[in-house]
């Protein structure tokens, strides 16, 4: 382990509460990477708290509780939140129940009908919703694009531009959403999910904890690492998925990890 910053093991026995990205972080297309249970075990074993916050909002907590379980970790619906629900909740909250046209597969439409918006395929929607969709096709994009140039409000449930795979990186919300900008000529009205500061804070007030207790570990510098720096909360960047120590320029971290299990041997 590499530290890049003044006291940052003195910091990380501080930490309560663990803020975990998911792909290329702690699984990889369903697995877990080496040291996820050693980690998990370390800090139940020390009365920590780990919590996932992920950008991937094409699968819903049900998805994630069962892909967890079927490799042997047991955790809580309290302990997973992703960029799909809390864009749903936000313009529920913020503008009411409306009309969306998403570009996403059918969890995150069945996320957003749970919350009380309105799915619409055919008629014009109010918001034109983009996230992950591995069921992408022309006809979506070019629905969008149309919608999106009437003045459609544009949204994006994150702002990654490729996901991690066991096939090597693959588009993600913000490529997809780059089609429709260059069509369209349009940038997106609202962008949710990391860096935004704002769901981190929302997620240290649920586990009743400070800045000087949290942590953010990730596999990106410019979502995980840069949420972190934003919010102004320990950061550990771990080599498993996109970033490398090579990538490492204007947005540091505090440390560096080849993988989450080297920090279980450091957790205190």
């Amino acid at each position: 382990m590499k530290l890049m910053s003044k006291n940052a093991l003195e910091k990380l026995k501080k930490v309560k509460l663990f803020v975990l990205d998911i792909d290329g972080t702690f699984s990889l297309s369903g697995n877990l990477l080496p040291g996820s249970i050693s980690f998990a075990e370390k800090t139940k074993k020390l009365n920590k708290n780990f919590v996932f916050l992920t950008n991937n909002s094409n699968k819903s907590t049900e998805s994630y509780l069962k892909e967890f379980s079927k490799n042997g970790l047991s955790i809580t619906e309290n302990q997973i939140f992703t960029a799909g629900i809390e864009t749903a909740e936000y313009l529920f909250d913020k503008f009411g129940p409306k009309k969306v046209f998403i570009v996403g597969n059918n969890e995150i439409k069945n996320i957003f009908k749970k919350v009380g918006h309105t799915i619409v395929e055919t008629s014009e929607p109010e918001v034109v919703i983009v996230t992950f969709d591995n069921t992408l096709n022309y006809e979506k994009l070019a629905k969008a694009s149309s919608y999106v140039s009437k003045g459609k409000l544009f949204v994006l449930t994150n702002p990654d531009l490729n996901c991690p795979s066991s096939i090597g990186p693959i588009p993600d919300t913000g490529a997809i959403a780059s089609v429709i900008t260059k069509a369209t000529g349009k940038k997106p009205d609202i962008v949710f999910g990391k860096p935004d500061p704002l769901i981190l804070e929302m997620i240290m007030k649920k586990n009743n904890v400070v800045k000087e207790e949290t942590c953010v570990i990730g596999d990106r510098l410019y979502t995980d690492i840069l949420l972190g720096k934003r919010a102004g909360v320990l950061t550990i960047l771990v080599l498993t998925g996109e970033a490398k120590e090579s990538d490492i320029t204007n947005i540091k971290p505090d440390i560096i990890a080849k993988d989450i299990g080297e920090i279980s041997q450091h957790i205190r």
